[in-house]
């Protein structure tokens, strides 16, 4: 498994319902019917403690995609 495809299941297992839906990368994960703000912050969570890359609320409310998400995490994981 490649680590993006890794990383969507990590993002998909934070949801309380993950095991009955399909999420890629191209998911826009806020339209998953389950989504909350306690899943934005289970999220949010897994991403400090996996990749101890801290995003602030207002950049993770412009990222649409888990793909998103993912390639914010590349780009600043040097700035650990």
């Amino acid at each position: 498994m490649n680590q993006l495809n890794e990383f969507t299941q990590k993002f998909k297992a934070q949801y309380i319902d993950g095991t009955q839906f399909e999420m890629l990368p191209h998911t826009a994960f806020r339209k998953v019917g389950s989504w909350d703000s306690l899943t934005g912050m289970a999220v949010l969570v897994m991403i400090q403690e996996e990749y101890k890359i801290d995003i602030p609320v207002d950049k993770f409310k412009g990222l649409i995609t888990v793909q998103d998400v993912y390639n914010f995490i590349l780009e600043n994981e040097n700035q650990k």
